[in-house]
């Protein structure tokens, strides 16, 4: 299938693509794509592709044309995974059928639309795949260009100017750092649409996810037994727990259930953050840059005033 990717608007140069232009664009462009397909697939966007998957990510220049006048036309061809990956061995895990459905060059398509949707409180994104798409911001050379993505009519345009970045770093930003935790409870669950595997505590459900193979292997031997795990909690760009990514893991010891413990979703400093970068009440992208330049400033009582100014 043939993808799009048109440039207009440079200062400069309008028509023309300089060399190491070119390679910055197809490197920042297939980075998206393959931290897309493997958060699709893993649940965790910054995991090295197998051999396999990095045929399925192929992204072909067909052809790139310019003048003055029209910009810069990039064609891209890709092949649908489900005619490159359907076969390949995930594991214990089974690609959703609609990423089948998908090409390297559409799920960068998606991952800018869903990163700039501001009604996406639960998006399909992590940290590292909303640096990549930052990293896009690159590829302009003028505050006057747009770079326009489209796969000629199935799927709805992206169009990407420089100040769209700002709400994806802010997006980016509202998202907690991952944090050390320990979490015990029964593995009951095969989550086999997400890629993960489930966790049941007492204060609830936990996706948990294991980038070692080898853990993931070793631990099913847990499955519907209760197992205590150390690692890494990521967060949604919500701010709610996403996953736990699993370190260690070993049978339940005396002391494990007082220590462990599902972990907090948002602060209230982050709540501040996502609400408003969700434009909730009056604030806006503006607003969102005062408050953050207060954060370090201010008590948590006068945090939650404002909690409750921007509900």
């Amino acid at each position: 299938m043939n993808y799009d990717i048109k440039i207009v608007g440079e200062d400069e140069d309008n028509g023309l693509l300089e060399f190491d232009r070119l390679n910055q664009l197809t490197k920042s462009t297939k980075d998206i794509a393959t931290k897309a397909l493997m958060f699709r697939l893993r649940g965790f966007s910054d995991i090295n592709p197998d051999k396999n998957l990095k045929k399925a990510l192929a992204m072909r220049l067909q052809s790139i044309t310019g003048s003055e006048q029209d910009g810069t036309s990039l064609t891209i061809d890709c092949t649908h995974f489900s005619e490159t990956i359907k076969g390949v061995q995930m594991d214990m895990f089974k690609p959703r059928e609609e990423v089948l459905q998908l090409t390297p060059m559409a799920l960068v398509i998606h991952s800018f639309q869903t990163a700039l949707n501001d009604e996406s409180e639960d998006a399909d994104l992590d940290k590292p795949l909303l640096k990549s798409l930052m990293s896009f911001k690159k590829n302009f050379i003028s505050d006057n260009e747009i770079f326009y993505m489209a796969n000629r009519g199935t799927i709805a345009e992206v169009r990407l100017t420089k100040d769209d970045f700002q709400k994806i770093g802010l997006l980016e930003d509202s998202i907690p750092e991952p944090k050390k935790v320990i979490v015990n409870g029964q593995l009951d669950e095969m989550k086999v649409s997400k890629g993960k595997l489930g966790l049941q505590t007492e204060q609830g459900f936990v996706n948990v996810f294991a980038n070692d193979k080898t853990i993931i292997e070793n631990i099913v031997s847990f499955m519907g037994k209760e197992v205590t795990i150390s690692g890494m909690a990521h967060y949604k760009p919500n701010g709610q727990l996403s996953f736990v990514e699993i370190q260690e893991f070993s049978e339940p010891g005396a002391r494990d259930r007082y220590f462990s413990k599902k972990p907090n979703a948002m602060t209230a400093k982050q709540q501040v953050l996502f609400q408003a970068k969700q434009g909730k009440g009056s604030n806006s992208l503006d607003a969102l840059k005062s408050i953050s330049g207060l954060l370090s400033d201010i008590s948590d009582d006068e945090f939650e005033e404002m909690l409750k100014a921007v509900k």
